[in-house]
């Protein structure tokens, strides 16, 4: 229970700072063959020596480490943090802290030559590293393309520019493929959709989080998207919504947890999606709610809940 309030902590109070922090378009600044020089999603500017990769690299949020492992790149991984469990390889990786909190003396001790930070980790930790001289890269996408960018980002710091392309094409196939699903459906209306991640207290997905997206690209609407973030949402405003689809996530098998809760509750039985049984837990919401490669898989899941 402890590590499914922390997961769910991650996002609500990550999506509550968003707007506190100036976040600026990463992209190369000025490059050349001996060195790259980018802006990352903080808008600060990172330089790197492009003939010497990093071998040494500590991931400080999940999303960072699914992408180096994605990249091919987990033999170079010296710290993460307790929180970063997929693959299962991670986990055996020397922990420096908990996200929120990443333990700076374990960092320093691992002599890192690239760290990949995250908006969770806290502006003081990151300025710290970064005084101390440690190469840090800040990432916080906040659409599917921005994960991308992070993806091409991550590939050209470590030299590992073609794994990064190869994974960029596949999962913009992917995207694409649900895009051209939802097209030849044009004629269909949308369905209403309601994403949970807490109980009772009804916590939602609302616009500018990636599920809100995902539900937009699979041809759904978000009956909370005026809603900003994760935040709680009444049941009044449920109702009125009156969603043909909720989709249930939470960790360690909460997911099933919160369908079940839903589809018993009194205050829920007037609903579309309750009557007609539309109440679908999330396999792993790590595939829905962190920035990482498997992003795709939570978005043909989705699809999946909206048209099956």
């Amino acid at each position: 229970m402890d590590r499914l309030r922390n997961k769910l902590g991650i996002f609500i109070l990550v999506a509550g700072t968003l707007l506190l922090w100036p976040i600026l378009g990463l992209g190369e600044v000025k490059s050349s063959e001996e060195t790259l020089v980018a802006k990352d999603d903080f808008g600060w500017i990172v330089t790197f020596d492009r003939s010497r990769p990093p071998q040494r690299i500590i991931s400080l949020a999940p999303s960072n480490t699914e992408i180096l492992f994605a990249l091919g790149l987990g033999d170079r991984i010296v710290g993460v943090t307790n929180d970063c469990n997929y693959p299962a390889e991670a986990e055996k990786i020397v922990s420096i802290g908990e996200y929120f909190t990443p333990d700076v003396e374990r960092i320093v001790s691992q002599n890192p030559d690239l760290i990949l930070a995250a908006l969770g980790n806290g502006q003081e930790n990151i300025s710290l590293l970064k005084n101390l001289g440690f190469p840090v890269a800040a990432l916080n996408p906040r659409s599917l393309e921005g994960i991308l960018k992070n993806i091409e980002l991550i590939g050209e710091i470590t030299n590992s520019q073609k794994q990064a392309e190869e994974l960029i094409f596949s999962m913009r196939g992917k995207i694409e493929v649900i895009r051209e699903k939802v097209r030849q459906r044009a004629e269909k209306e949308k369905p209403r959709v309601l994403y949970v991640v807490w109980y009772p207290e009804l916590w939602i997905a609302g616009s500018n989080t990636f599920p809100d997206e995902m539900i937009r690209i699979a041809g759904g609407q978000n009956i909370a998207a005026e809603i900003e973030g994760w935040k709680i949402m009444s049941m009044e405003s449920v109702i009125e919504g009156d969603p043909e689809v909720i989709i249930c996530s939470g960790h360690t098998g909460a997911s099933y947890i919160i369908r079940d809760n839903i589809l018993k509750d009194t205050q829920f039985q007037s609903l579309k999606a309750v009557k007609s049984g539309r109440v679908y837990p999330v396999a792993d919401p790590d595939t829905t709610e962190l920035p990482g490669p498997r992003i795709v898989e939570g978005l043909e899941e989705i699809y999946h809940f909206l048209w099956k």
